[in-house]
């Protein structure tokens, strides 16, 4: 299954952030699939370079993942995709 786009730096605008949301929706559907079949494959890492499979841990890393990140009094479409995506791949 080919991954969809899930570039936070393609995010610019409503659309392509709903876009990106949809895409990692789909990204961790195919993830849960797989570790669903390998469980001991993945046991300490996630499939999909997924680091965190609950939503406070996801949250977490994404708030984590921002500490570092300057972020605009309004942040972008691409900033909350950044976030989002923060979630996916930090511990």
């Amino acid at each position: 299954m080919a991954t969809p786009n899930l570039d936070p730096d393609a995010v610019h605008d409503r659309d392509s952030f709903i876009l990106f949301v949809e895409a990692l929706i789909k990204d961790r559907e195919h993830a849960e699939a797989l570790e669903r079949e390998s469980p001991e494959l993945h046991r300490w890492d996630g499939a999909n370079g997924w680091q965190n499979s609950t939503i406070s841990a996801f949250l977490g890393g994404a708030l984590a993942g921002s500490d570092a990140w300057k972020v605009a009094a309004e942040p972008s479409w691409h900033d909350l995709a950044l976030f989002l995506f923060l979630g996916k791949i930090y511990e």
